[in-house]
């Protein structure tokens, strides 16, 4: 019995994302882009890059590009949007998740928006389903090197901001963590952070935890927390009995934490908005609901 409630609750934790959107606006799809990591090599050169185009059809699709055309496209002062998704998100799925994002943010100022793919396909079920969560986790820190990389090749003054979902939040954070060890460059660049249901130890930011030079990369970061997630209640029993709780339902514990860093952090409470919900399109429009958090993290305004 014990067996089959953990495989129940663990089914539900990588469950981060259902299509339960239905779009009819088809007008021209803005400055969006789509980059996918699932080559299985190391470095960026065979980054898999996309730009959403209509096409001047029925519907938005996604046209080849390259690193080369996003980098050399890309203009210091129009704020990079870039949005990493959670677990058990195929790169279909992703793909259906940017033109949604698409369409949310259309609506507001200038910017570019590029969602960032890993290889968060479930590849495991049944009885493995822990271990499937667990590769994942392990998964999202190794994928951060690749983002800082792509971070590195972007125009001097630019600015970035990562939005991380579930997992993708964790990605986010060990990104930050690994260009905190890059001084010059990350100074380089203006870069604001966003975990929205952060499945990652509340702890992490703390001296002695995981990422803990994570705010030294950033300018600011938001956390968004609710308490009544049902999926990262039980984000414990990754870690069997007596695990941490995860960021996006804690909350960020910040003992010992330095000032400077503390006032880099707003968290705000969103039970009341979601519910128990854990989905990534819901927790993106509740995110751009607060238009001025929006375009204070997002867009730099």
């Amino acid at each position: 019995m014990q067996r089959f409630f953990l495989i129940l609750v663990l089914s539900v934790f990588t469950f981060t994302f259902t299509f339960t959107f239905t779009f009819v606006s088809v007008s021209k799809a803005g400055d969006t882009w789509f980059a996918d990591t699932r080559s299985g090599t190391t470095g960026l050169e065979s980054l898999a890059v996309k730009k959403l185009d209509d096409g001047n059809q029925s519907a938005p699709v996604w046209r080849s590009a390259s690193l080369e055309e996003l980098l050399e496209t890309q203009i210091p002062q129009k704020p990079l949007v870039i949005v990493v998704h959670g677990n058990w998100t195929t790169s279909a799925d992703a793909k259906k998740q940017g033109i949604a994002i698409d369409r949310l943010a259309e609506k507001f100022g200038e910017h570019r928006l590029l969602i960032w793919s890993w290889p968060s396909d479930q590849i495991l079920c049944g009885i493995r389903i822990r271990k499937d969560v667990l590769t994942k986790a392990q998964r999202a820190d190794h994928q951060a090197t690749h983002l800082a990389s792509f971070l590195q090749k972007l125009k001097p003054d630019s600015k970035v901001s990562l939005i991380g979902f579930s997992f993708g939040a964790k990605l986010v954070c060990n990104t930050l963590q690994t260009l905190s060890d890059e001084k010059e460059f990350r100074n380089e660049l203006l870069i604001r952070s966003v975990l929205l249901a952060g499945a990652l130890d509340c702890g992490s930011l703390m001296p002695n935890g995981q990422y803990n030079q994570a705010l030294s990369a950033t300018e600011k970061m938001l956390i968004h927390v609710n308490p009544d997630d049902e999926t990262l209640c039980f984000y414990p029993l990754l870690f069997r009995i007596g695990g941490p709780q995860a960021i996006g339902k804690k909350g960020v514990s910040l003992n010992g934490v330095p000032e400077e860093f503390r006032q880099k952090i707003k968290s705000v409470n969103v039970a009341r908005q979601l519910g128990t919900e854990h989905a990534f399109i819901a927790s993106f429009q509740n995110f751009i609901r607060c238009e001025k958090d929006f375009k204070q993290y997002a867009l730099f305004e």
